[in-house]
């Protein structure tokens, strides 16, 4: 019992490192200025393949509309805060592997 209590608790921890993490990176290219380098990184506009993948997902939950043309903004940072936290949740179990390994290969070696 306290094997699976501690199992829950790491990955409570992993999943709460990963959303966290994931929020602070998506919120990363907030800290771009636009000044000079508008022609780079364009700051006001969207990705057309960002849009359309967020129609393409809003008509297949029937919603072609949407109220308010400001939302797709909003979609927007929630698609890149979705696709941040996979990304660090990857690299955080990759992590937690590589130590397991790491931990096992040392212990097998004593």
């Amino acid at each position: 019992m306290k094997k699976i209590a501690v199992k829950l608790v790491v990955c409570a921890a992993f999943i709460a490192a990963s959303v966290i993490g994931g929020l602070y990176l998506s919120h990363l290219p907030d800290l771009i200025p636009c000044g000079n380098i508008t022609d780079i990184f364009p700051c006001s506009d969207m990705p057309y393949s960002v849009e359309m993948f967020i129609r393409f997902c809003l008509s297949v939950i029937g919603r072609s509309d949407l109220a308010n043309p400001d939302d797709m903004e909003a979609l927007a940072a929630l698609l890149y805060w979705a696709i941040a936290t996979l990304l660090v949740g990857a690299f955080l179990f990759l992590c937690y592997f590589a130590v397991r390994r790491h931990r096992a290969k040392k212990i097998h070696e004593q």
